[in-house]
């Protein structure tokens, strides 16, 4: 029995050509909407007053909030950022076939929704033990509602430029 058992293990490939294990969360069973419900309330309780949500294809894709920076209000937006995990995954599996697709694109929710929720986690730890302040934290993801852009977007595109 172990003989055979041991043949049966030695035969399958691993479903990924390339280790996942360095990736946090990749076996994730948490719901996405639980963690984006953890998430928002993270948001509020490091300060924010305005939280809502945008959906991409009847997906969750991230919150758009609002806290008082130097008492003036700053809204941010705040993305999961699902399909570039998904297309990390998907480098990373063995002859993905039409199932394993769909299996690793809802992964790449959980995936991607669970890692958010552990870096917000940390960052409001941060910004209640008065480590950091929230425009530390959340300064790259100011969002400028005329233009649709991040104050990364401006500054990676160019638009603000920070040296020379």
């Amino acid at each position: 029995m172990l003989a055979s058992l041991q043949y049966d293990l030695n035969q399958r490939q691993p479903p990924f050509t390339e280790p996942l294990m360095n990736l946090k969360n990749y076996t994730s069973v948490v719901p996405a909407m639980n963690s984006a419900a953890a998430i928002e309330a993270l948001l509020v309780e490091a300060g924010a007053t305005s939280v809502s949500k945008w959906y991409v294809e009847k997906q969750l894709g991230g919150f758009l909030f609002q806290m008082p920076i130097n008492g003036l209000p700053m809204v941010f937006r705040l993305p999961a950022k699902v399909e570039l995990v998904y297309q990390a995954m998907l480098k990373r599996a063995r002859k993905p076939d039409a199932a394993k697709r769909a299996s690793l694109r809802a992964q790449a929710q959980r995936t991607a929704w669970r890692t958010l929720h552990e870096w917000v986690q940390i960052q409001v730890t941060m910004i209640l033990l008065e480590q950091i302040d929230p425009l530390q934290v959340f300064l790259s993801y100011q969002y400028d509602e005329n233009t649709g852009a991040t104050f990364y977007d401006r500054v990676k595109t160019g638009t603000v430029k920070l040296l020379g």
